[in-house]
């Protein structure tokens, strides 16, 4: 086992190994700890490469009950759930303007009392605010993924650290 990613904050990319379904259940419980109302994150990666799942987990840890499904809202473009703290769920892959954005009311949810948990929303950084944690997920040999964590601005940077020290049983990935 490689050494866990650091504990204090960093805008360097966070790379670690999620080598098993349980262990992208288990990062997800870790981010469900870690989530304050206003929190950004920003979920990349190719289809199938685990952004719904993982959504799916921090929903889980953060009180959305079994009995409501938590499913990619790839048609409806937003799901809100509730937890603990109202979630957010957008999947942003069928928008082709930012001003799409603004007609869902999602920018208007963004720093304010739900935590925005949004798939494929690189391209909208700047509408978005650029200012959370970045999860690129991909694909490796077998099941595997690698996951990376980047902290984009101070809440970011504030969520990375909140994080950093729940992913102590995570093995670093090869960069």
């Amino acid at each position: 086992m490689t050494s866990p990613p650091q504990s204090e904050p960093s805008s360097e990319p966070q790379p670690i190994e999620l080598r098993t379904r349980r262990d992208t259940t288990r990062l997800g419980a870790a981010l469900g700890r870690s989530l304050r109302a206003g929190d950004l994150v920003v979920l990349e990666g190719d289809l199938g490469a685990g952004k719904t799942f993982l959504v799916r987990a921090i929903a889980r840890r953060l009180g959305v009950p079994t009995s409501i499904p938590v499913t990619s809202p790839t048609f409806e473009l937003l799901h809100e759930l509730p937890g603990r703290i109202p979630i957010v769920h957008a999947d942003l892959y069928r928008l082709a303007s930012s001003e799409s954005i603004e007609e869902l009311g999602l920018l208007d949810r963004i720093g304010r009392e739900a935590i925005v948990l949004v798939e494929w929303g690189d391209r909208f950084a700047s509408e978005l605010g650029d200012d959370g944690l970045w999860i690129q997920l991909d694909l490796t040999k077998g099941t595997g993924r690698t996951c990376t964590l980047t902290a984009r601005g101070a809440r970011g940077q504030a969520l990375l650290g909140r994080l950093l020290p729940h992913l102590s049983g995570f093995s670093r990935a090869p960069e």
